[in-house]
């Protein structure tokens, strides 16, 4: 089974794709695509129910899950995007020592400081590379020249030479078929000078776990992007190879049966 999900924002975008997975067989399905027009809003009610339905079964908080795609509070608080990076890699060890989910690392962290192999054709390449930054500074001077490229922005698996792609998945370190990361793609694309959307690409999705936490982060990536830029917060697409609504059953009927209005697509 194979769904598509086209919803108005992050909360009926989560109980439209779990509304089709407790319907699935084995409560799976490959392929599925979530588009949400609207990335930066939310049902209160919606998240309410969703962080005492993961409380109740021992789970991370939704901005929790979150935060390990996009600190929202540190990028409030710091001047720029360099100030968040520098204060952010500052707890980074930290993080990854003190968490046990953490010990290879946050999403947000391979992605600001991805240890990347030299380059031979580029002399004094290599090391930890800010692939976000390179990202916004690319949107930048390409705005600034009246020559902007529609899809170039990538965040994800690709060649480490390319300065647009953003890496997540490190060859010979990441060698688990089912744990981090499980994101192995993000690309953002420029539409003309006013809206950036972004695409993000999941090998495999565990949609109760961490599927709402995954769409606030990623949102919160998107319109820090955005802001950084001068551009709009356009559309957020996530796509799955593998999505799977875990158990507990009960628990995750009852909240759909709750906002059953909210989760029809």
């Amino acid at each position: 089974m194979s769904f598509i999900v086209e919803a108005d924002n992050i909360s009926t975008a989560w109980l439209a794709a779990a509304a089709k997975l407790d319907a699935a067989p084995k409560r799976k399905a490959i392929h599925s695509v979530v588009r949400i027009a609207d990335p930066v809003g939310e049902v209160p009610a919606v998240r309410a129910a969703m962080d005492q339905l993961l409380a109740g079964q021992n789970m991370q908080s939704v901005e929790t899950v979150a935060n390990t795609i996009f600190p929202a509070a540190f990028a409030r608080s710091s001047r720029d995007h360099a100030e968040l990076v520098e204060r952010y890699m500052k707890i980074y060890p930290l993080l990854t020592t003190r968490y046990r989910d953490n010990k290879k690392g946050t999403y947000f962290g391979r992605m600001i400081n991805y240890p990347s192999a030299p380059n031979p054709r580029k002399p004094g390449s290599g090391g930890p590379w800010d692939q976000i930054s390179e990202v916004i500074r690319t949107i930048t001077v390409e705005l600034n020249g009246g020559i902007p490229k529609g899809a170039r922005y990538e965040v994800g698996l690709g060649l480490p030479d390319d300065a647009m792609n953003v890496q997540v998945f490190v060859p010979g370190t990441d060698t688990s078929a089912m744990a981090f990361p499980c994101l192995s793609h993000c690309s953002f694309q420029q539409e003309g000078e006013e809206y950036v959307h972004l695409l993000a690409h999941y090998r495999y999705q565990y949609l109760l776990k961490r599927g709402y936490g995954n769409y606030l982060g990623l949102s919160g990536l998107l319109a820090h992007v955005a802001r950084q830029t001068g551009l709009k917060v356009g559309q957020l697409t996530v796509v799955a190879g593998m999505a799977w609504l875990e158990p507990p059953v009960i628990p995750v009927s009852n909240m759909l049966d709750e906002f059953t209005d909210l989760a029809v697509v």
